[in-house]
């Protein structure tokens, strides 16, 4: 069996791991990134991003992995009739893209290979364990051969199902909703810069189903739920909106688990960092996960790196670098645990009470005193929404 040797290695060639490798061989040490599947970007993804989303990945849009520039964004009730948009302009945020994520990452696995890494496609790490000099080993298979990985330090950006995370951390209370997505063809789709998500228990309880349009034709349109299987949800909004998908037809379905429980208590052992999906940093009022996943692999590349060409590896400055999107995921986690309660009735009021900063907010984990402060003048949710909501941040 060969034997090979890095400074870095990194499992996982998500955007965390991507951003990772290209950042620690920045350092000039010897990095490998390897990822179990065949091709970047098999995991669904609505693939939605903001501006500064590719400004944290130091990479400028592109007609290569830019399919639509979005201006806005609309969120429908359970009864549709009421909504509420929110427009970027006007809330004074930049342009969002859609992506075609897979050409994206590849466009980040080209800088990362630039700067100086290694990638293995189609190698799945099945074990991995500390050696007694403070290194790890680990066992890959690699296109069908085995082969051992010595690295100095390692990076778990192993998703949902993480060996890293299982190996050297405790993910107490870590869960996950299912989601399946669709990539619909022949759609009818009104608004192509204005992505859209709807709400309700019909529609999908504790969750929401996303409508990203790629074009006039072509959208990303998926499902996340909690407590019930997600397709059915999904097959039952397409036909209940014949007037976007009469004749439209699906020519991709992807299907995985998203993490909606907040970021894990400890992110970084010695030698050894998570990110990601692995490490919880999802924002759970939306799933989304990219830029988050983005931001903890810059951080973790280069302190890997650093720490590789250096020879002393101290990680304490991973959270408290990370600490922005850290509060980010745990505010946005005590608005999902008051929202996701709501019913449909709550939820068709709620749409006329807030507006599209509002929206934002909540979503994001931003200013959510201010929100509940507006909640709190409410008779109908001042002691459920607002007040509690306050509460829970400690005012």
């Amino acid at each position: 069996m060969a034997s090979l040797s890095f400074d870095v290695v990194i499992i996982g060639a998500g955007p965390a791991g991507l951003m990772a490798a290209r950042k620690a061989a920045e350092k000039n040490v010897k990095v490998l990134l390897c990822e179990k599947d065949l091709s970047l970007g098999a995991k669904p993804c609505g693939e939605a991003v903001s501006g500064s989303t590719l400004q944290d990945a130091e990479i400028p849009p592109s007609p290569k992995f830019v399919a639509n520039r979005i201006k806005g964004f609309t969120v429908y009730a359970p009864d549709e009739s009421k909504k509420v948009e929110i427009w970027s302009e006007e809330l004074g945020f930049g342009e969002g893209y859609i992506l075609e994520k897979p050409v994206f990452l590849r466009e980040m696995a080209s800088r990362a290979v630039k700067a100086g890494a290694e990638i293995w496609m189609r190698s799945e790490v099945s074990g991995v364990e500390r050696k007694a000099d403070g290194g790890f080993k680990l066992a890959v298979n690699r296109l069908g051969g085995k082969v051992t990985v010595e690295a100095k330090i390692l990076l778990g950006c192993d998703g949902v199902t993480s060996l890293v995370a299982q190996t050297f951390f405790e993910r107490k209370g870590y869960e996950v909703i299912p989601c399946i997505q669709y990539k619909i063809v022949g759609c009818r789709i009104e608004e192509a810069d204005v992505p859209a998500a709807y709400v309700g228990g019909e529609v999908a309880p504790k969750g929401y189903v996303w409508v990203f349009p790629k074009s006039r034709e072509e959208a990303n349109v998926g499902v996340g739920v909690r407590g019930a299987p997600a397709k059915p949800y999904l097959d039952k909004f397409i036909e209940r909106h014949p007037e976007m998908f009469r004749k439209a037809q699906p020519v991709e379905v992807k299907a995985a688990p998203v993490p909606i429980s907040g970021q894990i208590s400890r992110i970084y052992r010695e030698g050894v960092m998570l990110c990601g999906d692995a490490a919880g940093q999802v924002i759970p009022l939306t799933g989304g996960g990219i830029h988050s996943s983005i931001v903890a692999g810059k951080i973790t590349g280069e302190l890997a790196g650093a720490a590789a060409a250096e020879g002393e590896a101290n990680f304490s400055e991973y959270p408290k670098r990370y600490t922005p999107w850290s509060n980010r995921i745990y505010r946005s986690l005590t608005a999902l645990k008051l929202i996701e309660n709501l019913g449909d009735e709550d939820l068709n009021m709620l749409a006329e009470v807030l507006d599209g900063r509002d929206i934002i907010d909540l979503a994001n984990g931003f200013n959510l005193e201010r929100v509940g402060a507006k909640l709190s003048k409410h008779p109908v949710f001042a002691e459920r929404l607002g007040q509690a909501l306050l509460k829970a941040l400690g005012g």
